[in-house]
């Protein structure tokens, strides 16, 4: 088993992932309240993506998407760079 530390990859990206997630809310102009509330979450959840505190299944990724009207590769591309 791989352990992940707070300064891995893994940590990397889901601090990454947060940071986007936050640009898409704010532009959407939603707080953190309203945008939890569409998912069915508290504020707070979504701070603790957006702070990478937490990491975003990717269902939760998908569902973000929906709500923000977005193509998850608003959150990938970075990590599948064209050929």
């Amino acid at each position: 088993m791989v352990a992940f530390t707070r300064n891995s990859a893994a940590a990397r990206i889901d601090k990454d992932l947060g940071a986007k997630l936050r640009a898409a809310r704010l532009a959407a102009g939603l707080s953190q309240i309203d945008l939890g509330a569409s998912m069915g979450i508290s504020g707070t959840q979504i701070q603790k993506y957006e702070s990478g505190s937490n990491r975003m299944a990717v269902s939760m990724m998908i569902a973000l998407c929906h709500v923000l009207k977005l193509d998850p590769m608003a959150f990938l591309a970075d990590y599948f760079p064209q050929r």
